[in-house]
């Protein structure tokens, strides 16, 4: 195939009987123009994609380290609730433990026994000695010592 190419000049018409020249339009010439523009659009259009790659990509590192400080800040807040929270425990059983220490006090026991709970401290012969073998039970005192003698029991075998 043989290709013939034809200048514009070539292509114009001469003469004074012509109203308006003819152009032959060059084939070959916007084939090379459609070409260059093509060539030129698929550059600006990678390099938009390249463009837009980047922002996507900042945008999700943004976006994951927006979310792992978030993820930080609630474990640390968690973290600083239970800090406290183990504080107050530990005040509580710090007051429980001398509380503990001071019921354990045995003066202190026999001083609410005698004042608020109105117990008279026992004496060897409000004792009541039982004979368990045997199937009756005798008392050897009488009705009001056996009331003195169950508090005083009660209050011997606290101490």
């Amino acid at each position: 195939m043989n290709r013939v190419i034809v200048t514009n000049e070539e292509a114009m018409i001469r003469g004074n009987t012509v109203l308006a020249p003819r152009q032959v339009p060059n084939k070959h010439r916007d084939y090379e123009k459609k070409n260059k523009n093509r060539k030129k659009r698929n550059i600006k259009i990678k390099n938009k994609l390249i463009v837009m790659r980047n922002i996507i990509l900042v945008f999700l590192i943004g976006m994951i380290l927006v979310g792992r400080y978030c993820a930080i800040y609630n474990m640390q807040k968690q973290l600083n609730t239970i800090n406290s929270n183990i504080s107050e425990l530990n005040k509580s059983n710090d007051n429980l433990k001398v509380e503990l220490v001071k019921y354990n006090n045995l003066h202190y026991i026999e001083e609410v026994a005698t004042t608020k709970l109105k117990m008279i401290t026992p004496n060897r012969n409000d004792a009541i000695y039982c004979n368990i073998s045997k199937e009756k039970i005798v008392s050897t005192s009488d009705q009001s010592n056996t009331k003195s003698s169950l508090l005083s029991k009660v209050v011997k075998s606290i101490f």
